[in-house]
């Protein structure tokens, strides 16, 4: 498949406290572990430009309103995303992930290309898989061999490992500081919470493949062989290419998170 390849479901649309849950995943895993998903694959052309928007560096001038507080700088956010979140999973990686700079620009600019349809990789290039993408021969077809799947394990097991509540509460902390964020490129009257929104359908929109999935070579790249797999967007093709396990472990953790959400919101 080509370095943005996976496949296609029907948008499912979520309740708005679903769209805070998505967000967190984002945060501490797709964002700070997600090289792995959005790494290119096997024969990837070489010295392709990347589209993306780099998380980190000079931001666009903004004009800022009256009465909106100056952000705090990137070393204050971190350590208060590291602080706590610092608990969120018993997975060692997901510490290694937390060092990383600029959590929470990495955060808003995932998901900003994720509801585009884009592919976050520059955002998150501190990151790759190991192990290269692999096919094998199945009656005369390519098909994706498992091990292709299982470099994204770790990603998978962290995602699950996660404590939804501590994700919810520390979201709550830092949403405003995402909006500020956002607004710096994002186009006027545009907020962040449609933006998490229509990430969120993307994200829940890759189909659960179980069977296995022909590819074939086209030039230097495998694309997939169903042409409705081939005409999904880059981000989703990624998180397709995560392999079924892995895939379920994200959506269900974001189903998870949603229904925290949506309890607290019922509340009186």
């Amino acid at each position: 498949m080509d370095s943005n390849g996976d496949e296609n479901g029907a948008m499912v649309k979520l309740e708005r406290g679903a769209l805070w849950g998505w967000g967190l995943v984002v945060l501490v895993a797709a964002a700070l572990a997600g090289a792995g998903v959005w790494h290119g694959l096997l024969h990837e052309a070489p010295g392709a430009a990347s589209a993306e928007t780099p998380a980190t560096g000079t931001s666009p001038a903004v004009t800022r309103a009256p009465d909106t507080p100056p952000l705090p700088s990137s070393t204050q956010m971190d350590a208060l995303l590291r602080s706590r979140l610092a608990g969120a999973s018993s997975r060692s990686q997901f510490g290694v992930w937390l060092r990383e700079p600029d959590l929470l620009r990495r955060f808003v600019a995932v998901v900003s290309n994720m509801a585009s349809g884009e592919s976050p990789r520059a955002v998150v290039a501190f990151l790759s898989p190991r192990g290269d993408f692999r096919v094998r021969s199945q009656d005369g077809r390519d098909v994706i061999a498992k091990g292709s799947y299982t470099r994204y394990d770790a990603l998978g097991q962290v995602v699950a490992s996660l404590d939804s509540t501590l994700l919810v509460d520390t979201y709550r902390e830092v949403r405003r500081l995402a909006e500020q964020l956002h607004q710096e490129s994002a186009p006027p009257g545009v907020s962040f919470e449609s933006t998490l929104e229509r990430a969120f359908e993307q994200v829940l929109a890759v189909p659960v493949l179980d069977a296995e999935v022909e590819v074939m070579q086209r030039g230097a790249r495998y694309v997939y062989a169903d042409p409705a797999l081939e005409a999904l967007t880059p981000a989703q093709k990624h998180l397709l290419r995560m392999g079924p396990a892995n895939l379920r472990h994200i959506q269900g953790k974001v189903r998870e998170i949603s229904l925290k959400l949506n309890q607290q919101a019922s509340r009186p």
